[in-house]
């Protein structure tokens, strides 16, 4: 049994209600994906900025994350300058992008076959590491046996990837992540995207809840 519960991450907010699911069912985190065309839960500031807002107002505890892939330094200042808690960043880590960030960087990896990090390990600036399935978003999960025996050196471990209700208190005993990160299975079922759906949000978060 862990020795504590993880904290949960919902990602891909699209809607202004989801943040009513979101901080009604009691998660940690919400995340946004920005600036990243090719995904269907993209958003631009102009729909983000206002589920944020009305996240922060009904529960100012719950951070909030702007996911991104290889962030230009513009992009960094733009999510800085939105009051985002958080920056996570799959694809390039620009240089000029570490040493100017000044909120804390979620440094995500897509795992195939093996588990491959930078030497960002001892970097202040990461609060923590992501772990996630090849192609981000597409629901599906990876060998969990990899992360075996990862350092964390105090860092936050965020696992990604295909969690759902039935699987994720296998996921929480084997890795024992810090936090668990969710979208597509806490969607709605509709032949075109959607969005969230807030039963399977509270589904979720009182499985993760409720691991033994």
């Amino acid at each position: 049994m862990p020795e504590k519960i993880p904290e949960i991450k919902i990602c891909g907010l699209t809607r202004l209600e989801e943040a009513d699911y979101v901080a009604d069912a009691g998660a940690d985190y919400a995340g946004f994906v920005m600036y990243y065309p090719k995904s269907k839960r993209n958003v631009y500031p102009h729909m983000a900025i206002p589920i944020k807002e009305r996240l922060k107002k009904l529960n100012p505890r719950i951070k909030t994350v702007a996911v991104t892939v290889s962030p230009t330094l513009e992009q960094l200042e733009a999510v800085e300058r939105m009051g985002f808690d958080f920056i996570q960043i799959h694809g390039e880590l620009r240089k000029e992008v570490l040493q100017r960030a000044t909120i804390p960087i979620l440094r995500a990896y897509n795992i195939e076959d093996k588990v491959e990090t930078e030497h960002l390990m001892q970097e202040p600036k990461i609060f923590g590491v992501v772990f996630d399935g090849k192609i981000p978003g597409n629901g599906e999960t990876f060998d969990w046996s990899l992360l075996s025996g990862f350092q964390r050196n105090h860092k936050r471990l965020m696992l990604a990837g295909g969690l759902n209700v039935e699987n994720v208190n296998r996921a929480i005993r084997e890795v024992v992540p810090d936090i668990v990160d969710v979208s597509s299975s806490v969607e709605k079922d509709c032949e075109q995207f959607c969005g969230k759906d807030e039963e399977k949000i509270k589904a979720f978060v009182t499985a993760v809840r409720r691991t033994k």
